[in-house]
Order: C-alpha cells, then sequence, then structure tokens
C-alpha cells in the first residue's frame, strides 16, 4: 500500500497523479519535482478559455465597488462609506492576486464572495451592483477551473484576512470620526432661539425656533429636537431642519413644532452630519422653555 507523501492520501500502483491533491508520481512512487499548481495551471489554462472571465470581474467588482462609494449619500454614514472602498480595493485585489498570480482559484472564489457580501453589509444596496459582481466572479472562479481543493493552505489567511480588516478600518475611521465631530461642534453656532407655546382646547400648541450657522460644509445634516416634561421624560421628537448639502459661511433657519397635552419645560436641540443611529450628534444644545 502506497501513500501521496504530499497529501497522504492512498494511491494505487502505476498512478501517475495523486487522487486526492493532483500531485504527479514518478515511478518510485515519490512526488516529481514538478508543481503540482503548474500542472493544474497548464491543464487549465489549455482546456478552457473562458477562465478569463473572473479576472475581468474581479477587476470590473473593484472600479464597481469604488464607484458606488464615492456615490454613495453621506447619510449611510461616511465611516461605512469609506470602509466599503478600502474592502473593495484591497478585497478584490487580494482575489485578483490569487487567481492570477497563485492559481489558487478556490481560495479566489472565497475572497471575491467575501468581498462582495462585505461591501453590502457596509452600506447596503448602494453596493448591490458591485456585491453581485464580485459573487458572480467567486462562482465562475470555482466551477469554470473546476478546482475544489487548495494547494497553499496558508493562503487561506487573506480572506479572513478582509474581514478583520473591515473592523480595523472601521475602528481606525471611528476614532478619526470621534476626532472630527468634536472639531466640526466649533463650526456650528445657533442664533436667535425663541419659542411660543401656549395651552388651547385641552392642546400645548407652539413652536421653537432659530437661526443656525455652519462655518463649514457638510454633505448632510438633520437636526432633531426633543420637547422635554419638568423630569426630563421625551413628550415629542421632531425634525427641524434637513439637508442634503450645507455651505459653509451661511444661516439657515430652523422651527420645531409641537402639539401635545402635556406641558413642555425644556428642550435639546441635536444635529448628525450621518442618518445611521449609531454614529451619535455632532453638536447638542438644552434650550429652556418659556
Amino acid at each position: 500500500m502506497a501513500f501521496c507523501p504530499n497529501c497522504g492520501k492512498e494511491i494505487d500502483e502505476g498512478d501517475q497523479f495523486c487522487k486526492g491533491c493532483g500531485s504527479k508520481i514518478n515511478s518510485e512512487g515519490d512526488l516529481d519535482i514538478v508543481n503540482n499548481t503548474e500542472i493544474n495551471t497548464e491543464s487549465v489554462s489549455s482546456d478552457n478559455k473562458l477562465i478569463i472571465i473572473p479576472l475581468i470581474l474581479g477587476i470590473i467588482g473593484v472600479v464597481v465597488g469604488l464607484a458606488e462609494g464615492l456615490s454613495c449619500p453621506m447619510l449611510f454614514g461616511w465611516i461605512n462609506i469609506m470602509t466599503e472602498m478600502v474592502i473593495a480595493v484591497v478585497g478584490g485585489c487580494f482575489g485578483l492576486y490569487l487567481y492570477h498570480f497563485k492559481k489558487e482559484y478556490l481560495i479566489a472564489g472565497i475572497q471575491f464572495i467575501i468581498t462582495g457580501i462585505l461591501m453590502v453589509l457596509l452600506i447596503g444596496n448602494m453596493a448591490f451592483i458591485g456585491c453581485i459582481i464580485f459573487i458572480l466572479a467567486g462562482i465562475l472562479s470555482i466551477f469554470l477551473t473546476k478546482k475544489y481543493t487548495v494547494d497553499n493552505k496558508r493562503l487561506l489567511i487573506l480572506p479572513i484576512f478582509t474581514v478583520i480588516l473591515m473592523f480595523i478600518v472601521a475602528l481606525l475611521f471611528i476614532g478619526l470620526g470621534e476626532y472630527n465631530q468634536s472639531q466640526l461642534s466649533n463650526e456650528v453656532s445657533i442664533s436667535n432661539l425663541n419659542n411660543d407655546i401656549a395651552y388651547s382646547y385641552g392642546y400645548y400648541d407652539g413652536y421653537l425656533k432659530g437661526d443656525v450657522y455652519f462655518d463649514t460644509s457638510l454633505d448632510y445634516v438633520s437636526m432633531e429636537v426633543e420637547f422635554l416634561d419638568e423630569n426630563g421624560k421625551v413628550l415629542d421628537t421632531t425634525y427641524a431642519l434637513m439637508d442634503s448639502s450645507v455651505e459653509a459661511g451661511k444661516t439657515y433657519q430652523f422651527e420645531a413644532l409641537y402639539m401635545k397635552e402635556e406641558k413642555p419645560y425644556t428642550a435639546q436641540i441635536s444635529m448628525k452630519n450621518s442618518a445611521l443611529d449609531d454614529e451619535g450628534p455632532f453638536y447638542v444644545q438644552n434650550v429652556t422653555l418659556s
């Protein structure tokens, strides 16, 4: 009984190639000096001219993923957008490297699929096209080449690293975002605040309005106003301002309407430059109502 010295699978007498890993076996039952990756690559390249398709799709996926991130509205959160672009470029390039240079078609397929999934997890449907392209590249990488084994298991670290990289990049951008948020609060000022909330026909009805000045440009901003009772309980929440493009050096008027049975005593004004709940406000101001 003989075994392949490369993968340990049992081989029959007279076998020229191992049925497990595809390594060439010489007459003495040992591995031939010819690398099995080269043998598999040669057979794949000569028998299947379509293997260039995943390579082309991988390149397109990188370009589309980058373009989707650049065109994604800031309401998805700039941290998610920037992380998506990094994953699209780095993850896609890893896939191309595995496919074209290392000829590890199975790992390349896994890499492409993981990259597409991570992009959608970060910015949702805004990365839909790029995700589909990468997943298609991954599926074709495996089935067009008919390579269902891994020659260099150490290269599996690249798909794993791509997932880890997403968290590392996100954490870096979160730290940078917190610093930018603290700086951004100094670029905003609210003035001319006035309110008129009176009791009439069983309801407290009125408004809180004023002016907000921005000393910097923002791609997205929303102002939320919470009306609170004397114990700090939120009675009502409304949006007083929402704009997709704020110009530097410009003053905007805002107005928050209130109509409830309970009397509000204070209001809290908060502004965000993202529609995501996990990204906090960059500006908060409490107002005592008259």
